[in-house]
C-alpha cells in the first residue's frame, strides 16, 4: 500500500505541479485559505480529481469552517 502525505495547502492546492500516485492520499491540515465552504467545495472538487483510491482530510487549526458549519 502506497501513501501520499501532503499538508498546509491554504487553498493553494491549484498550484501542486504534480501529486505522486498512491492508494491513499491524506491531507493533514490547512487545506483551506479564507476557511469558507466556497474553499470547501474547491478543494473537494479537486480531490475528485485525483486518481487515489481513498482520501483521508485532517482539518488543521487554519480548517475552522469544518467545526463552525458542519454541515
Amino acid at each position: 500500500m502506497r501513501l501520499v502525505c501532503i499538508s498546509d495547502t491554504h487553498s493553494l492546492h491549484h498550484r501542486i505541479p504534480e501529486i505522486p500516485e498512491g492508494d491513499v492520499l491524506i491531507h493533514s491540515g490547512d487545506c483551506l485559505g479564507a476557511g469558507t465552504l466556497e474553499n470547501v467545495e474547491n478543494l473537494n472538487d479537486w480531490l475528485g480529481t485525483l486518481p487515489h483510491r481513498h482520501k483521508i482530510l485532517i482539518a488543521g487549526n487554519h480548517d475552522w469552517v469544518f467545526q463552525e458549519a458542519p454541515e
